[in-house]
C-alpha cells in the first residue's frame, strides 16, 4: 500500500518524479558497480596470485551483487512508475495527476511468484478526478 500512501501525501507529480529520480539512481548505481567490476577484473594478475589480486577479487565479488541489485530495483521502481502514470489522466475530462485516492488496496497477481516464494500482489486504487469527478481505477 506504500505507493497510495505516498501518492496522498505527496500528491502524483511529486510522488512520479520522486519514483523516476530514485529508479535513475539505481541505474547509476548499477553502471558504477559494473565499472568497478571492469576496472578491477582487468587490473587483477592471474599470474601471481598476491594480496593485491584477492582484494581486486573482493571487489569484484561485492560490486557484481550491488550490480545485480541495483538493476533489479530500477527495473521494479521505474516499471511501477511508469504502470501508475499511465493511468494518472482522467478518463472523462483529460485532467493529468489532478485526482485523489479514495480508497487503497492489494490483489494478488495470478500466476506470479515473488522472491520470497510467495505470490506477488499490486497494489490498486480507487481514484476520482479533482476537476469532473469522475472515479476511476488505477491501475487497471
Amino acid at each position: 500500500m506504500e505507493p497510495a500512501t505516498s501518492i496522498r501525501r505527496l500528491g502524483f507529480r511529486r510522488w512520479y518524479e520522486r519514483q523516476l529520480i530514485d529508479s535513475h539512481l539505481a541505474l547509476v548505481t548499477c553502471f558504477l558497480a559494473m565499472i568497478t567490476l571492469a576496472a578491477c577484473l582487468e587490473a587483477v594478475s592471474f599470474d601471481e596470485l598476491r594480496w593485491q589480486s584477492a582484494a581486486l577479487l573482493a571487489v569484484v565479488a561485492a560490486s557484481l551483487p550491488v550490480a545485480v541489485l541495483s538493476w533489479r530495483r530500477y527495473m521494479r521502481v521505474l516499471g511501477q512508475a511508469e504502470r501508475y502514470g499511465q493511468r494518472s489522466t482522467c478518463p472523462s475530462c483529460g485532467a493529468y495527476a489532478r485526482f485523489e485516492v479514495l480508497h487503497a488496496g492489494a490483489s494478488e497477481i495470478p500466476g506470479e511468484i515473488g522472491s520470497s516464494g510467495l505470490p506477488r500482489f499490486d497494489v490498486w486504487m480507487r481514484l476520482r478526478c479533482r476537476k469532473c469527478g469522475h472515479a476511476w481505477r488505477m491501475p487497471d
